[in-house]
């Protein structure tokens, strides 16, 4: 309680922004809702989420759009409103990326905790087509024989008919083993244990809103994301329609100057 109530003073003096190149997250209330992957994570499913649309970039529009919102303790947007101001292409683009958002169930968030939070999804031009060379495509790419549900919360995989599976490669295991380097710090340390993490298959094969779940020190979490995110799948089906499934995933790591603990 103390630790809560010396953020709160925190958070009161001064309004806190976590800035990236195509998102701004405004913090100012005294126990924000977290995103499935971190502020990391977040600025990294925007780059990889955004689809600018054709008639902007054909009509070079720019701008920013601004969107309250409320998260629930269970991870539910309870209120959402994207601000009047821009263009009205641009704010639907902002507020699908902002509805595949995964956020954090926190059950030592009570009703009395949630307040207004606020997000800027910028649409800048050229870093958008320096985003699309870094990235390799424009438009998301799904499969086209694939039909795509409504639906954008994430299946879990009990609930789907076909679980997603990889693509890139005979197996999961084999796409790691062929790519897995053991961290340096790690090794030097003799550090090993296990690091397990979830995370969302979208339906166009590609994962987001990764979140560690048990981590491990010694630069474990960030070889194991940097692992999945080499991963490709075909998507999880429901209703033969493709959507987007959570996935959870665990790599042990196993260093000959240590054990697994």
């Amino acid at each position: 309680m103390k630790l809560k109530n010396t953020l709160f003073l925190l958070l009161l003096a001064c309004s806190l922004s976590i800035d990236a190149q195509n998102i701004t997250l405004f913090r100012t209330i005294y126990f924000p809702a977290e995103p499935h992957g971190g502020l990391k994570g977040l600025e990294e499913f925007v780059k990889q989420e955004m689809e600018y649309p054709d008639s902007a970039l054909d009509a070079k529009i720019e701008g920013d759009v601004f969107i309250t919102f409320m998260i629930d303790t269970k991870g539910k947007i309870r209120y959402k409103k994207v601000e009047d101001s821009g263009d009205e292409i641009l704010q639907a683009e902002a507020s699908r990326i902002f509805d595949k958002i995964v956020w954090v169930a926190d059950d030592e968030r009570n009703e009395n905790e949630l307040g207004y939070e606020k997000i800027k999804i910028a649409f800048n031009l050229k870093k958008y087509m320096r985003l699309v060379r870094k990235r390799a495509y424009h438009h998301l790419p799904y499969d086209s024989t694939l039909e795509l549900s409504d639906r954008v919360l994430p299946y879990g995989l009990n609930e789907v008919d076909d679980a997603p599976e990889i693509s890139n490669a005979t197996s999961v295991n084999d796409l790691v083993s062929a790519n897995f380097k053991y961290p340096s710090i790690a090794l030097e340390r003799g550090i090993s244990g296990r690091v397990s993490l979830k995370m969302v298959v979208e339906p166009y094969g590609m994962v987001s809103n990764i979140r560690i779940t048990e981590p491990l020190a010694g630069g474990c979490n960030e070889e194991t994301i940097r692992l999945v995110k080499m991963m490709r799948f075909k998507p999880a089906v429901k209703d033969g329609k493709a959507v987007r499934c959570f996935y959870e995933y665990q790599l042990n790591f196993v260093n000959p100057g240590g054990q697994i603990r």
